[in-house]
């Protein structure tokens, strides 16, 4: 429990850092420079010497309740995948940067969290099946200890799930460091808390820890701040980075609408949509949903499964931790008897989606369904995704006749 305490209080700090931050603030606004940040913040110190400084971050007025495009992209250090179990962890570094938490339903629980100091790194994670390479959405209980030459380093830390428009879905946080050396991680896995079903059925249910290596030293400090700043003219625009190759890093990616089974819903007054961008949206995520017959693996019994695929609008990045509920109507009238929770459930084939088999329920051409968000994602954001997926209405959908 006491890492849950460490990581509140981290997370509650709101101030100015001191130091490197605060002079990269000011350079992102109002000092010499420009704003589009070509440069990295001087130094007078020598050329061996410890470099304790920061990218600026300048900030964005005005920005949509979208994804939009960031001011820049960011430049980290990818290090070698760690096997362990049926969990394949792929392990990524950067600079200390500035990142929002949503800790409930709308923008009063969004919070901007800035890092307590420069010296250190922020560390990110994406976890995969070993098996299908399936990204997989823990939610909580990731734990990191740090230790160098065999002394524990600071206290445990409990790692926040993120979406990033360059990593897409992933956990990570700003980890202090105040002195260089080579540093041990040793991160504590849980059990995935999603229903796993296809492929991953009945596995992902043990605790695992893995452990890795690296280096923090000016070198490191150097290459990680070496990072792209975009035309000021596109900051805030609606839209969004292209996702990195996929043999650079993994990224989680949901397949397109085609890949689907079932009866794709649509908007009352809509086409059948073809693509991701054609989809219904609430808060700018993109929601595809399709009603599929009982006799598919997913079914349960002689009753329709409604699958529920929300995704990032543009790079198709899966959104976890939410809570949907469903309703079905027929000529004006319920054919639930209450709202059906969905359930969230990563699949080897279809990958991170909300479903639920529909009990008692003959889904027919014309039924009105209702998807409600009781709450958004419950996840952590870089720039570009801070300001959307949060005040999300209803989405109502229609059963299309069989020839649509």
């Amino acid at each position: 429990m006491d890492h849950e305490i460490d990581r509140r209080t981290f997370v509650g700090w709101t101030g100015a850092a001191t130091g490197a931050l605060a002079l990269a603030g000011c350079l992102g606004e109002d000092g010499d420079d420009d704003g589009n940040g070509g440069e990295q913040n001087e130094t007078d110190e020598e050329p061996n010497e410890t470099v304790d400084v920061a990218p600026p971050f300048p900030e964005i007025e005005d920005k949509p309740d979208a994804v939009y495009v960031p001011t820049h992209r960011e430049s980290m250090r990818a290090l070698e995948p760690i096997a362990a179990g049926d969990y394949r962890l792929a392990p990524m570094l950067s600079y200390p940067h500035p990142f929002w938490t949503v800790t409930g339903d709308g923008e009063d629980d969004v919070q901007h969290v800035t890092p307590e100091q420069m010296r250190g790194v922020h560390m990110m994670f994406t976890l995969r099946d070993a098996e299908t390479g399936v990204v997989l959405p823990i939610d909580s209980g990731v734990v990191v200890r740090l230790s160098r030459d065999g002394e524990r380093v600071g206290s445990s830390q409990s790692m926040w799930s993120m979406l990033s428009q360059e990593m897409g879905f992933h956990f990570g946080d700003n980890v202090p460091l105040e002195d260089d050396g080579t540093y041990t991680v040793e991160v504590e896995l849980p059990p995935l808390s999603a229903r796993t079903t296809g492929d991953l059925a009945g596995r992902f249910d043990e605790r695992e820890t893995v452990t890795f290596e690296f280096d923090y030293d000016q070198e490191f400090r150097k290459s990680v701040t070496d990072i792209e700043y975009f035309d000021e003219q596109r900051w805030g625009e609606r839209g969004a980075l292209e996702p990195p190759d996929q043999g650079e890093m993994p990224y989680s990616q949901l397949p397109e609408v085609d890949a689907f089974p079932g009866t794709l819903l649509v908007d009352p007054d809509g086409e059948r949509p073809d693509t991701t961008a054609d989809l219904p949206r609430s808060g700018d995520a993109a929601f595809l949903a399709t009603a599929i017959g009982p006799d598919h693996r997913l079914a349960d019994g002689d009753n329709p499964y409604l699958l529920v695929s929300p995704r990032t609008p543009y790079n198709r990045v899966p959104l976890p931790n939410m809570s949907l509920e469903a309703t079905v109507e027929r000529d004006g009238r319920s054919v639930t008897d209450d709202p059906v929770s969905l359930e969230q459930t990563i699949d080897g084939e279809y990958g991170l989606h909300y479903g639920a088999s529909l009990e008692g329920v003959d889904l027919r051409a014309g039924d009105t369904v209702t998807l409600t968000i009781r709450s958004p994602p419950q996840v952590a954001r870089h720039q570009g995704y801070d300001t959307a997926f949060l005040e999300m209405p209803p989405i109502e959908l229609r059963v299309p006749e069989a020839d649509a």
